[in-house]
This record gives C-alpha cells, structure tokens and sequence, in this order.
C-alpha cells in the first residue's frame, strides 16, 4: 500500500493538484464535547470509544479527505506508563490506530508520529527544550513505528517536530521500516527568528532540508500548529530548499 501513496504523490505534483488530508483530530473531537485533558488526548479514545473516533475519520472523508491520519499522536510510552497501560496493550492499541482509520472510508492512513515533547505535557513541541540522545529518541519511537508499520499504516505522519536532532532519527527510521512519510515541523514564534524560515529549535528551514535530503522516504515537508502568519513564509523557505512537496 505504500507504493500507492507515492503514486498518488507523484500523479498530484504532475497535475499541480493538491492532496487532501484531514483536519485536526483533536478539534473536531472537542467539537463534540469530547475532555481530552489528560495524559492521553485523542488516543484514549482507542480504547474507550473508538467508535467515536472511526466517526470523525469517516467525516473527514466524506468531506474530501484523501488521507486520514490515525489517533497515535500521544500514543507513547511516557504517556501510557503514566495511564497505567501497561506497554504491550499500548502497542496493541497502536495498531487498532491504523484498523480505526482504515475501516473508516476510502482513503489512505498516515501514522500519527508526534515528538517527545508532545509526552511531556508542557508544550514542548512548540518550543523544542529537551535534548536526549539519538539512542534515547530512536528508543523512545521505534515501538510506535513498528507497531503502526506492522498494522499496515499506508505512510508516517511525522509531525508537529521541533527538534532537528529528533527529525534526523526519525527520518532514519522511516527509512529503516521502508515506509513514506510526511515531515511537519513546528516554527519559532517569538523573537527575531519568528519569519516563518526557523524551526521552533532555531534551526533554519534550509539547513533541515539538508539534513533529511538523503532520506529515501521523506516524501514531503511543511509546517503545522503555527501561526497562520507563518505559513506562507516557511513554505517559501521549504520551496527554496531541494524539491519536495508541501503540506
């Protein structure tokens, strides 16, 4: 099925069509007055309701979405130890991630791969202040990419990331496992580095682009959980940079 999203891909930059993917999980879940203010977010639904969850996958196709992504963004493993899960339910739990989302309608599903800072429950996705070893991040996502690889997840959605060392270890892995991904980053939004060109670690957007341009399956970059102000600019640096598709 991966060689289906690339296909798709490459037919959309041919024809100057975008794709369309779907909108945010968490919004439209607290649109339905949905608490998710606790270690969990979205992927306690996976275990309580996921009904609900296949409900919201099915709107956004039906609204024209042709990829959907699964409800594994705070799906880890600071956050299920905190839950009290134990880590072979959480995996388990991943993978009914991807059975949520493919059950849902006719489109493609990307694997949610949120940063370490999303576990941490201070914000720091969009600041990027934390610093582990390239060990210690592989250590922390690889359970969740081969949990959502072997439950037949189409593509990786790495997104929301801060932190250029962490991006180069994922992007790694994705090319480890063989699967397509998407890299979204967040920006720096404060300060003379607040132009929509430097991620939220203060690395310029054209020295990232360096730094994952040797990935086989890093398939398209762009920004997300940013200012609207901010996009326009960082897709303009990400357009700079050796071509990739934008999302």
């Amino acid at each position: 099925m991966s060689q289906t999203f690339i296909h798709l891909l490459q037919a959309a930059v041919r024809s100057g069509d975008p794709l369309v993917i779907d909108g945010g999980l968490g919004t439209a879940l607290e649109s339905r007055g949905i608490d998710l203010s606790h270690e969990l977010w979205s992927a306690a639904l996976l275990r309580d309701s996921p009904d609900t969850l296949a409900e919201v996958h099915a709107d956004f196709i039906r609204a024209g979405a042709q990829i959907v992504t699964t409800a594994s963004y705070q799906a880890t493993p600071l956050g299920f130890e905190r839950a009290s899960i134990p880590a072979e339910e959480g995996l388990r739990l991943i993978a009914r991630s991807v059975e949520i989302a493919a059950g849902a309608g006719d489109a493609l599903v990307a694997g949610s791969v949120g940063p370490y800072g999303a576990a941490l429950g201070n914000g720091a996705e969009y600041t990027g202040d934390y610093h582990l070893s390239d060990e210690e991040f592989a250590a922390f996502h690889r359970p969740r990419i081969e949990a959502l690889v072997n439950a037949g997840a189409d593509l990786l959605a790495i997104e929301t990331q801060p932190s250029l060392p962490e991006i180069t270890v994922l992007a790694g892995l994705a090319d480890e496992y063989g699967i397509p991904a998407w890299l979204s980053v967040t920006l720096a939004d404060q300060g003379d580095l607040a132009d929509g060109s430097h991620m939220a670690d203060r690395t310029p957007l054209s020295d990232l682009a360096e730094a994952v341009a040797d990935s086989r399956m890093i398939r398209a970059v762009g920004v997300n959980c940013v200012r609207p102000s901010l996009v326009a600019p960082a897709l303009a640096a990400w357009a700079r940079a050796p071509a990739l598709p934008l999302i």
